[in-house]
């Protein structure tokens, strides 16, 4: 049985003694982008080792255009790469087995093979330039070349071949780029396009496998706000998701299921976010619910708390949104000429809390009009928004993934549900009040 040495960056919170040592690093002055830091213990002592990766003073320099996110272009955030152009570079990963960058892409593209241009080659081969891009990239992701680093001077006597990795993390420094938002000193999981690399590159190490969030032990009964023939509507606790996905296995569908049968997804609540979810129990109401959410009959409102307290009482925000192609799911705000989708959120003060250390936080309504991926979290962290992120969100709030520790949670609600029933047609209307713990 291998010894678990360390967890991966991409699903859990660096621990007390890493965020303490990556605040030594030797960040440069002026620097801006991503920071990392690797731990690892031989049999001289534990040490570490910090690299840095910046970004273009276009997306986030002082001043100037680099600010403004209506200007910048889709094509230059995320471009495309040839075959060409990858670079030939060689990497070893954790057995001390070496292979090249275009060996890594030609695996990995084996189950796509190139196609006639009229047949979907265009297309494909275009995913295949970002995905080129991507991995190229990654190779200045901090994890990645730490990680990289240490396996290459294991291999070449450097370090001991036995030394353990204790910890690996990435913070940012700096100010936000324009499209994003993103807070000085916070650690943030390494972006998601680094995944493939870093995971070759850690073959061969023992590693804390990623652990799934929540299982059915943990919600044995759902609170169930009403059902008949046609539906079930729930009040979703936080950190469950709505439906089975690649990491989590359980989901509200399972455990409903075991109760009403064979259930119908008709709207999803990203995990973290509590509140009022609907299923269908037969084809006809799926139908139904899905054409009432399409033609905007459904009518919701959400409740959050913010990490402070907004300057105006109210106000409505359009923001285009836009997936990161680089870090999803993440989303970023992009211009429609550029892809951005349109997006935009009605908003209202509710009252404003004092937290046990003294911060007052504002409770908000929110009345999204459109229904894109993140669109609450987002709207209320950017600064073209209101502003302040909603308090606990470990994608764009202040405390990144430290956000995921078991005393906090995503300070947002999904209160109140009305839309037409799917037989009589009759509006039905599902309420569930918000609960935030105080942090």
């Amino acid at each position: 049985m291998h010894e678990i040495l360390f967890p991966s960056p991409f699903g859990t919170p660096p621990s007390p003694e890493l965020v303490a040592r990556a605040r030594l690093a030797p960040v440069p002055a002026g620097f801006t982008g991503r920071a990392g830091v690797l731990v690892f213990e031989d049999e001289a002592g534990v040490h570490a080792e910090h690299a840095f990766e910046p970004v273009s003073q276009a997306l986030c320099g002082a001043g100037g255009e680099g600010r403004d996110w209506s200007t910048l272009r889709a094509a230059a955030l995320w471009p495309g790469m040839s075959r060409d152009e990858v670079p030939e570079r060689t990497l070893v990963d954790g057995r001390g087995v070496r292979f090249t960058v275009r060996d890594f892409l030609k695996a990995m593209f084996e189950p796509y093979p190139d196609l006639p241009e009229m047949q979907g080659g265009r297309e494909l081969e275009t995913r295949k330039a970002g995905w080129r891009m991507a991995v190229t990239d990654a190779l200045t992701s901090p994890v990645v070349a730490l990680v990289a680093a240490r396996n290459e001077a294991a291999v070449r006597g450097r370090i001991s071949g036995n030394a353990r990795i204790i910890g690996l993390a990435e913070w940012w420094c700096g100010p936000t780029p324009a499209h994003e938002i993103r807070f000085d000193g916070t650690f943030y999981p390494p972006r998601a396009a680094a995944k493939w690399l870093y995971e070759r590159l850690v073959e061969g190490l023992p590693a804390a496998p990623v652990p799934a969030i929540a299982s059915e032990e943990d919600f044995e009964t759902l609170p169930v706000l009403y059902f008949d023939d046609d539906i079930v509507v729930i009040d979703k606790p936080t950190r469950l998701a709505s439906v089975p996905g690649v990491r989590e296995t359980t989901s509200a569908k399972e455990i409903l299921e075991k109760q009403f049968g064979p259930l119908r997804i008709v709207h999803r609540l990203d995990m973290d976010t509590s509140g009022v979810l609907l299923f269908a129990r037969n084809l006809r109401a799926e139908k139904a619910l899905h054409e009432s959410f399409r033609e905007g009959l459904a009518m919701k409102c959400y409740v959050a708390r913010l990490e402070g307290v907004p300057e105006q009482m109210s106000g409505r925000i359009e923001l285009p949104l836009a997936l990161n192609r680089l870090d999803r799911p993440r989303q970023c705000v992009l211009s429609e000429a550029e892809g951005g989708k349109p997006a935009a959120t009605d908003w209202e003060l509710l009252r404003v809390e004092t937290m046990p250390d003294g911060r007052r936080k504002a409770l908000v309504s929110l009345w999204p009009e459109t229904g894109r991926t993140h669109q609450l979290r987002v709207h209320c962290a950017h600064a073209a928004g209101i502003g302040l992120p909603i308090d606990g969100d470990s994608f764009y709030g202040s405390r990144g993934i430290l956000a995921e520790e078991k005393t906090s949670r995503l300070c947002l609600h999904a209160a109140e549900l009305t839309i037409p029933h799917p037989t009589t047609g009759i509006p039905v209307h599902f309420e569930a009040a918000e609960a935030f713990p105080k942090f």
